[in-house]
């Protein structure tokens, strides 16, 4: 294949093929009609001799005086991973050079592998690497893999990038993020404008995640591929990337990355856009047709509520399936052309969220006209203004808003183009300003009410003044007394008992049956040993299976110790339970209570435990003492 740029903007396939035929039996033809610089082609020969006697003759190729510039189509999809060298980084801290090496060695030979313990720039700690395989067929087997899934060292997702250059590794700085909802059926794929709907809400939702949780975040958007979602994130730098994969390996399955349907009007009044945002939830819930009846009823389940149990989080590599496709351009614009005209144009056509002007860089046109670059609202709005700009008479359309002298076009700006990164982080920027203003006013507007609120006993005497307060807020003053709760019967870290505290707030919806949990308080503890047992197993099942009984233990001693001490204390704490449970025949969640009694008596001292499993007449007398 061969790749030629420069062309005319009227250049067409049959001026192609005149000029090339001659070279052999072409088998495809497609002309890039995107913005970028100029228009460029693909042609695909038959065979290879035809590709090689154009580029060996390097003959001057003209259409309508312009010089056309032809080079062998370079393929980035699959030219990304041809390198034999990877940059490895969020290496764990205690692995070696060869321990990282004999894990690269599973995907193939490695020639040479390096660990990289301090940055020099700053003398701070920093674990990244250097992998040199044999032959690049390995790289890109091993980034196949890395692509549909995680690789884990120790526990730590590694981050792992391609690169050409040992000296310029390429900052990964987006994250693909899929699996976190259900697929739409038909009936809801049917509905007007379900689409812009639910990609604007889990836009909103995430930055909304990362403003609370004070992360930073460059740019998010969700594109709808299909019947299913998928978001991009894009941070400011690969710090803030490595961060955030170590928070979603955290929150693998984690309940508090839910989001509440509740909140999607209340988020949409905290991030509204030229006032045409806000209006989006409301027209949706106006919607009387049947479709719409039959979504309002399944979106409680797992739609808005985002369940990340089965989520892919992986780096991303940018590519045109993938790219943020919302950015649309028009050139050729009058000098004197505003942005507030600009948007009263595309206001015809769809919904935007920030409007760009900027001089034409070309030579030709260069300080006499302008170009425009809009973000759309979401992906279906700029693929909704494309299709509707072409319905319509565009003569009609330019006289009317008087915004270019000759014919205009709408397209998309393609992720090619060498400004691609800085327009989109224009356009943004402007978008998230308007955000952080009414946040921050709303924020100090809310944060007396937020501290008001100290015990339960309090919320419950003045539910009237608790009720008041925006949902988002109640969620969160509940969640942190909940928190308090288990903070002090849990002995996990302080990560799993905020986990504790999620699982109960989402298996318990309404805040009425919070409050009816809280006055009963042996059903509370109940639920926070059931909430903690399910934690044990889910981090420490491996370790619990290889120490089903005391002999066990007792067999593989210096094993036993060498772990660490959490570890230690939940094998404890299993075995405690199933004897309990042998002894007295009750529930797992209320065997769990007796044990935690038990273990706090004994200061949970590992070696006293131990005896006073073996002891079984100390153990009997201990449990009748607790009955």
């Amino acid at each position: 294949m061969i790749s030629i740029t420069g062309l005319p903007q009227n250049v067409n396939e049959e001026m192609l093929f005149e000029i090339f035929r001659v070279y052999g039996k072409l088998i495809e033809m497609k002309i890039n009609k995107e913005y970028y610089e100029s228009e460029s082609a693909i042609i695909e020969f038959a065979d290879e001799i035809s590709v090689r006697q154009i580029y060996i003759e390097q003959k001057e190729f003209k259409i309508n005086n312009n010089i056309l510039k032809v080079s062998l189509h370079d393929d980035q999809n699959n030219d990304e991973f041809k390198t034999v060298y990877l940059f490895v980084n969020n290496i764990p801290s205690d692995i070696t050079q060869e321990q990282l090496s004999i894990f690269f060695e599973q995907f193939g030979p490695v020639f040479n592998c390096k660990i990289k313990k301090l940055n020099y720039l700053n003398q701070k700690p920093q674990y990244s690497g250097f992998v040199e395989y044999k032959n690049f067929q390995t790289t890109q087997e091993l980034m196949e893999i890395y692509l549909r899934q995680p690789l884990k060292v120790n526990g730590k997702i590694l981050i792992i990038q391609p690169f050409k250059d040992k000296t310029q590794p390429r900052a990964s700085i987006q994250i693909m993020v899929q699996g976190f909802c259900r697929k739409l059926n038909q009936a809801e794929l049917n509905i007007v404008g379900i689409q812009r709907f639910i990609e604007l809400s889990w836009e909103l939702m995430i930055v909304e995640y990362f403003n609370t949780r004070k992360l930073q975040l460059k740019n998010c958007f969700v594109k709808m591929k299909k019947d299913e979602l998928f978001l991009i994130l894009i941070l400011p730098t690969l710090s803030d990337t490595i961060k955030f994969m170590k928070l979603a390996d955290q929150i693998h399955g984690h309940p508090c990355f839910q989001q509440d349907s509740d909140l999607i009007p209340q988020t949409f009044q905290n991030y509204t856009v030229d006032s045409s945002v806000s209006q989006i939830y409301q027209q949706f819930q106006k919607l009387n047709n049947q479709p719409s009846e039959q979504f309002k009823q399944r979106q409680f389940q797992d739609y808005f509520r985002g369940n990340f149990s089965s989520f892919n989080c992986r780096y991303h590599f940018n590519n045109q399936n993938y790219y943020d496709d919302r950015i649309l351009v028009i050139s050729n614009l009058k000098q004197s052309v505003t942005i507030e005209q600009m948007k009263e144009y595309f206001l015809q056509f769809g919904l935007i969220k920030s409007v760009i002007l900027k001089n034409n860089q070309q030579d030709k046109f260069k300080d006499k006209t302008q170009v425009c670059f809009v973000l759309a609202l979401t992906s279906f709005d700029a693929q909704l203004i494309l299709q509707e700009y072409e319905n319509k008479q565009i003569e009609y359309n330019q006289t009317k808003f008087n915004i270019s002298d000759s014919l205009i076009k709408i397209q998309k700006l393609n992720y090619k183009h060498f400004e691609y990164e800085k327009i989109l982080t224009e356009l943004y920027e402007e978008f998230i300003k308007k955000k952080e203003i009414q946040k921050t006013v709303k924020k100090t507007l809310e944060l007396k009410a937020k501290e008001y609120f100290k015990s339960f006993d309090q919320v419950i005497e003045e539910q009237e003044q608790f009720q008041q307060l925006s949902l988002l807020d109640q969620k969160y003053i509940v969640q942190q007394l909940i928190y308090q709760i288990v903070a002090n019967q849990s002995h996990l870290n302080l990560v799993d008992q905020k986990r504790i505290s999620c699982l109960i707030i989402n298996k318990h919806q309404k805040f009425e049956q919070i409050f009816e949990l809280y006055k009963n308080p042996i059903k509370f503890t109940l639920e926070i040993e059931e909430a903690e047992n399910n934690i044990i197993l889910d981090l420490h099942s491996e370790i619990i299976k290889q120490y089903q009984n005391l002999d066990s233990i007792m067999n593989n001693f210096e094993v036993f110790y060498s772990l660490k001490d959490d570890q230690k204390i939940n094998i404890i704490k299993f075995l405690v339970k199933e004897q309990i449970i042998k002894e007295k025949q009750i529930a797992d969640n209320e065997a769990s209570k007796i044990t935690k009694q038990i273990m706090k008596k004994f200061n949970n001292k590992i070696q006293d435990l131990i005896c006073f499993l073996e002891d079984e007449k100390e153990f009997q007398k201990v449990l009748n003492n607790s009955d």
